[in-house]
């Protein structure tokens, strides 16, 4: 289920904290999650380890700015499971159309296939419009809040070669 918004949203997180992880450890020396430091253990300078953790650091808060609004996003459990939830247990306007949902197998059997995203097909929005309706920010905010870092990142890196080459 990591194609779901909700396995997205997590996968982030936890790339968040292994960051934070990966910087305590190097900065304790305890580099068994990098063997090619951990072959060169006794040349490293204390001075060297702290670079390393600042480097971490810098990304960890270079990616917190740059997703911290995804992570903030709540996500209804009907969007990340709609095949699990209990339709008793979401807002009302939105049970029938759910039920209705659950009930479709052509629309399980897609949700299953870990490389179909139900959300993002014209299906959902043609036949089952509420939730479409109610659904399509959180399909929206994440891939494109990824398609305008991968356009600033790529002016970024043009702009940085033209000044290169000068």
């Amino acid at each position: 289920m990591e194609k779901s918004l909700g396995g997205f949203k997590s996968a982030i997180a936890a790339f968040l904290r292994k960051l934070q992880l990966y910087k305590n450890n190097i900065r304790r020396r305890a580099l068994e999650q990098f063997p090619c430091l951990a072959c060169v253990t006794c040349d490293l300078l204390d001075e060297d380890l702290a670079l390393y953790g600042e480097y971490l650091e810098n990304i960890h808060d270079v990616m917190q700015t740059r997703v911290g609004d995804l992570l903030e996003m709540d996500i209804p459990i009907w969007v990340s499971i709609p095949f699990e939830v209990n339709v008793t247990e979401i807002d009302i306007s939105l049970q029938e159309p759910l039920n209705k949902i659950q009930s479709d197998e052509i629309m399980h059997a897609k949700f299953k296939d870990e490389k179909y995203n139900i959300w993002k097909t014209i299906d959902v929005a043609t036949k089952y419009p509420l939730l479409w309706e109610k659904v399509q920010f959180y399909v929206i905010a994440f891939p494109t809040s990824y398609l305008v870092e991968a356009g600033f990142s790529r002016v970024s890196q043009m702009l940085s070669e033209k000044t290169k080459y000068k």
